[in-house]
């Protein structure tokens, strides 16, 4: 089972958070796509916003959960991450808090009340 980790997206300042940031709100799904060929990190995970035109990347898994997500990813654990809270004032890299959940687990889909999530 995968134990579900909240944190601030990392790299945001390099990449293109800032341009489609209007565009997000909390409990939006973003995806996760693995970078083995990354210079920085061989575990490198990004992630992207997906709307109806463009992808964006907006940044990655800090590296100190990069081994265990894209480890996770390569057994075949279905990682979800969506946005938890996102502050466009903030400093770049305090804009977008998301959390990464195993979206097999039941449990998942609940939210503090114990309805589903729409």
């Amino acid at each position: 089972m995968f134990e579900s980790r909240e944190f601030f997206v990392a790299g945001v300042q390099y990449h293109e958070l800032k341009r489609c940031i209007r565009q997000l709100k909390n409990g939006d799904s973003l995806s996760l796509t693995l970078e083995p060929s990354n210079k920085y990190d061989p575990n490198a995970v990004r992630i992207e916003f997906n709307d109806v035109d463009n992808q964006y990347q907006i940044g990655y898994i800090p590296k100190k959960f990069s081994s265990e997500i894209s480890a996770a990813i390569e057994v075949g654990i279905k990682v979800g991450c969506k946005i938890i809270e996102l502050n466009p004032s903030a400093k770049p890299w305090e804009q977008c808090l998301v959390r990464l959940y195993d979206s097999d687990d039941p449990a998942e889909y609940m939210n503090e009340e114990g309805t589903e999530d729409a």
